[in-house]
């Protein structure tokens, strides 16, 4: 039973290349934010909110790996093609979560991804400042980082007997072009069109 088990998984690596005017907009829950939680839970007193710094922000709200490069969550791509099951026929949210591991090519043990430019350098972000709706009714400005042009490489270990390669790459595709990943995606109700990406398998 173990032995056949094995047999049925498989690995695709794939380049996921932002589409031309799709940046990538990453916004990390920063660990202020975290404490402001913890200390709202545990019922202390609520602090005088100090002079916000937008540097600090924007800083904050990147990923970094433990080498400091840049990156994005891997969970957000896993997300992505769950999300793209619905406008595939013969394919469940629920069966794409149980068909897909999805890790980062040159860690499989790490849950960030590290962002690169086309041309394979590391890639830095720049600081936008964009107004956002917080709560309901409120309104205020994120400052967080920006990709113009990036690039994430990722392995993909699927079971073949719930998803082929050919529906894998179809439904890669498909959450590259309707779906997206991180802040601004076409899926959510802002619909700025940022975090699109176009499929590439990278053979080894």
């Amino acid at each position: 039973m173990t032995a056949m088990m094995i047999s049925t998984i498989q690995m695709l690596r794939l380049r996921l290349t932002g589409k031309p005017g799709s940046p990538l907009v990453i916004h990390a829950f920063a660990e202020k934010a975290k404490q402001e939680i913890r200390d709202k839970q545990a019922k202390r007193a609520k602090k005088a909110k100090a002079q916000r710094d937008p540097t600090a922000e924007f800083e904050a709200a990147k990923h970094r790996d433990a080498t400091g490069r840049e990156c994005a969550p891997v969970t957000a791509i896993k997300k992505s093609l769950v999300s793209a099951a619905t406008a595939m026929d013969n394919l469940t949210k629920v069966a794409i979560r149980q068909a897909l591991f999805v890790a980062p090519t040159d860690d499989p043990a790490a849950m960030l991804v590290p962002i690169e430019t086309p041309d394979g350098r590391v890639a830095v972000g720049v600081m936008r400042e964009d107004a956002v709706t917080i709560g309901i009714n409120t309104r205020g400005l994120a400052y967080r980082p920006e990709y113009a042009s990036w690039v994430l490489r990722v392995t993909v270990e699927y079971n073949t007997r719930l998803i082929s390669r050919e529906q894998l790459l179809a439904l890669a595709e498909q959450a590259g072009w309707g779906v997206g990943i991180c802040e601004g995606r076409p899926e959510r109700s802002s619909a700025l069109g940022w975090g699109r990406f176009e499929v590439a398998e990278e053979v080894t």
